[in-house]
């Protein structure tokens, strides 16, 4: 739906094209007590309203740090919506171990403040260029936890 300055497509086009299909999908999750879940790359800040009081998501996978850190979307978006994963995959191939454990510690301490409004997770898919060592650590950062 988006790439990271805006929507692919204006926001007019996904609500009237688009929207009605993920709502029709999140009825039926809804109706089963399953939750809905997103996941969906780029800028979101002009339809994100809409996913979660329209089409009623119950959590969002996939965020960058270059469009926004998952704390600020966390503080922005936790009262309506579960934030999942965050931990940037670029962050993640760049950075060393201290960094990477330093981070999530961070991430953790903010996100978990209250039970089912965040789970730990990369920004996006788990690549296969992710240095192993880097996504191990920051898995076992997540593991050591605690609040």
């Amino acid at each position: 739906m988006r790439f990271r300055t805006s929507t692919l497509v204006s926001p007019e086009f996904l609500r009237k094209n688009i929207f009605p299909w993920h709502k029709k999908c999140a009825d039926i999750a809804h109706k089963s007590k399953k939750p809905y879940l997103l996941h969906s790359c780029g800028k979101l800040d002009e339809i994100i309203e809409d996913l979660i009081f329209d089409v009623k998501i119950d959590a969002k996978h996939s965020f960058e740090d270059a469009i926004m850190e998952v704390v600020e979307v966390f503080n922005l978006y936790s009262d309506e919506i579960t934030i999942l994963g965050g931990i940037d995959v670029d962050f993640l191939c760049r950075s060393d171990e201290y960094s990477v454990r330093k981070r999530v510690r961070k991430t953790l301490e903010i996100c978990m403040q209250k039970k089912g409004g965040y789970y730990l997770g990369t920004g996006n898919s788990v690549a296969n260029y992710i240095p192993l060592d880097n996504y191990l650590a920051m898995l076992d950062e997540g593991r050591k936890f605690t609040i």
